[in-house]
């Protein structure tokens, strides 16, 4: 009974052997090999095929080639085996990168004749503007092609509001402060035909340079102004004749009054302050 399990077995065996001899010798070897595909953060395990382009392979596998995708092994070729397939998934971004390049002062002067130290700056501000192409591998940026550089150039007027010891209290870029053209004429401490004794303002200041009276319908009263030629303003009085864009510019004395009288200025509204 033994011996005739044993020969069972034997035969079973040879049966066996002779199946897979008959398997290597009818199909090739490289069936019976893997290779893999590596993408989107995944490996695919796939057959390879001596006439099976890696194209159909993906095809087959549902995986898609972006327009600027890499694959690093020739579509049209079929896999080697135990070959590893690498496909870097490729982005593409344009962005504009703009630098502004600080301030700088071509010619600037320090007023203090109208209520408080000011600094008047003329300058120039450049502005370098790149259009640049990102470029990801992956999901992460590979590198960064320049495809276009220009400079822009702005040259403007700026005013500084100084304090006691010369430091910036505030900054105004006249190029983008509402200006108003306007007529003016001129009073001074005393004026006669001023309001009043022409020596105290509507909101009770000591009239002074650098006072001016305005219709509030126009300029509201506690306006921080800058008038180009005369210099640092608040609005601080009104007058009867000053209506719409007229403007009276507090002097010193009846000569520098006629010098302003009927004159056409540009007034620079900066801000609203209890304080000039």
């Amino acid at each position: 009974m033994k011996n005739n399990l044993i020969s069972i077995l034997k035969l079973s065996c040879i049966t066996f052997g002779i199946f897979i001899l008959s398997k290597v010798i009818s199909e090739p070897p490289y069936m019976y090999t893997r290779c893999f595909i590596k993408v989107d953060g995944k490996i695919y395990i796939v057959k390879p095929f001596k006439d099976i382009s890696l194209k159909t392979i993906l095809e087959q596998n549902g995986i898609t080639i972006g327009e600027y995708d890499v694959v690093l092994r020739d579509p049209i070729k079929f896999i080697n085996p135990f070959q590893t397939i690498k496909i870097i998934r490729v982005s593409k971004e344009q962005k504009e990168i703009s630098k502004q390049v600080p301030f700088r002062v071509i010619w600037s002067k320090k007023y203090n004749s109208n209520l408080r130290k000011i600094e008047l700056q003329k300058g120039i501000e450049k502005s370098i503007i790149k259009t640049v192409n990102e470029v990801f591998y992956d999901g992460l940026l590979h590198e960064t092609i320049i495809t276009n550089e220009s400079i822009r150039i702005k040259e403007f007027y700026r005013l500084l509001l100084l304090d006691k010891s010369d430091k910036i209290e505030k900054e105004y870029d006249l190029s983008k402060t509402k200006n108003i053209k306007m007529i003016a004429t001129a009073y001074y401490p005393g004026d006669p035909l001023a309001w009043g004794d022409g020596t105290v303002t509507v909101l009770g200041q000591k009239m002074q340079r650098g006072i001016v009276a305005v219709d509030p319908k126009v300029i509201p009263l506690k306006t921080r102004l800058f008038i180009a030629g005369y210099g640092y303003a608040y609005a601080g009085d009104t007058g009867n004749l000053i209506k719409g864009n007229r403007i009276d510019l507090g002097v010193n004395n009846i000569q520098e009054e006629k010098a302003w009288m009927h004159k056409k200025v540009v007034v620079y509204i900066l801000e609203k302050s209890d304080t000039y």
